[in-house]
């Protein structure tokens, strides 16, 4: 839309309009006597105004468009507005219905200039019908200079709310724009999150019980022929894992909280994953717990739980450490888990591992700490805190 117009019309300028031609017509019937005139004429002039914008005037307005149309509709109006200004004098109080027409339908500037000339028209016709000796023509001068102040009044004050009701639509339409974009990045974000976290939930469970798998399968071969009885705790072992691999993703899949920790408390989980890391390789591991520890959530058992897995999953590929030391302790505001191996340490490259990242985000989510330092005499140590 150009030139200034708002292409906005609210029904209450409909009201307006008639309600200024309904008071006009009555003017014209109850002045009769005074002021005498073709009532008729006045009143059908006067309804043709209502009628015209009724059924023209606010899909005009409406379209936005500086046309023929709106020319011929404001024409066919002001001209209705003269015809029933011939017929009765009186019709000159209808001119306040004509002024927000002009300025919905027209720029600023061209609206003052045509409500100027329609403020002069009784002015003009009266001298032309009745000449200066008319006795009513001070009440007419009066008329128009009421008219030539109040029409940019009421003009700017139309185009103005009409402006303001667009805007208004336009900060709306932003606003729902911005907040169906607003959550469509929430969900995105929220699938990442989730996505992310099923990560973690998968590389702590499945890939290391089934690199477990793996393992024991590797060690059973050559036990077949040479150590039987040990193949069979490899192969017990292999079932064992497996089984819980496969509890651990119908539970990933109903709530995603270990098994191991439906199973018992959270030191008797951690010493579980202790004896299989043992059997699995060998190494001397030895747990520690204080008796005196302060109760957790779910969610932090969880984080404690997962932490212990990794490092074990580090010790197993990296380590080629003999023993390892795991205590769980309280600590200022919670619990604190320490794993420890006199192991080669861990290697740059490993210390921003896809494992470690997972062991501090779930650490953080749960308001707690972790850290990774060399353990005195050679070796890593683990250590997560986790409030209660």
């Amino acid at each position: 839309m150009s030139g200034g117009r708002s292409g906005e019309w609210h029904w209450l300028w409909d009201a307006y309009v008639l309600g200024i031609c309904a008071a006009a017509a009555a003017g014209v019937v109850m002045l009769d006597e005074r002021f005498p005139s073709n009532v008729p004429v006045a009143l059908t002039a006067l309804a043709g105004i209502v009628v015209c914008v009724f059924a023209f005037g606010r899909p005009v307005i409406r379209g936005g468009e500086f046309d023929w149309r709106t020319l011929l509709f404001l024409a066919t109006v002001i001209g209705l507005w003269v015809v029933a200004l011939s017929a009765s004098s009186v019709a000159v109080a209808a001119v306040p219905a004509i002024y927000p027409l002009v300025f919905a339908a027209l720029p600023l500037p061209s609206a003052l200039v045509v409500t100027t000339l329609v403020n002069f028209a009784p002015l003009s016709l009266a001298l032309l019908i009745y000449g200066v000796r008319w006795p009513h023509l001070p009440l007419a001068v009066a008329f128009t200079l009421v008219g030539i102040i109040a029409a940019p009044v009421i003009g700017i004050t139309i185009m103005t709310s009409m402006n303001q009701r667009k805007r208004l639509a336009a900060l709306v339409a932003e606003l729902a724009a911005t907040r169906a974009e607003s959550a469509r990045l929430s969900r995105e974000a929220g699938a990442a999150a989730e996505r992310e976290r099923l990560a973690r939930e998968i590389h702590d469970t499945l890939a290391q019980g089934f690199t477990s798998i793996v393992a024991l399968a590797q060690a059973v071969e050559p036990e077949l022929e040479s150590d039987t009885a040990a193949a069979k705790r490899h192969v017990e072992l292999i079932r064992t894992t497996a089984r819980e691999n496969l509890a651990e993703a119908r539970a990933m899949l109903a709530e995603l909280t270990p098994t191991a920790l439906h199973e018992g408390s959270l030191p008797s989980a951690i010493q579980r994953q202790c004896d299989r890391l043992s059997a699995e390789s060998g190494i001397e591991v030895t747990m520690r717990t204080d008796g005196d520890l302060p109760a957790l959530a779910m969610a932090t058992d969880v984080v404690l739980l997962r932490a212990t897995q990794e490092a074990f999953a580090n010790i197993r590929k990296h380590s080629r450490a003999s023993t390892v030391t795991v205590s769980l302790s309280p600590a200022e505001r919670g619990v604190r888990l320490t794993v420890a191996d006199n192991g080669i340490g861990l290697a740059d490259e490993h210390t921003e591992g896809f494992g470690l990242r997972g062991m501090q985000a779930r650490a953080k989510q749960v308001g707690g700490t972790m850290s990774v330092t060399p353990t005195p005499g050679g070796g890593t140590t683990v250590t997560v805190e986790v409030p209660a």
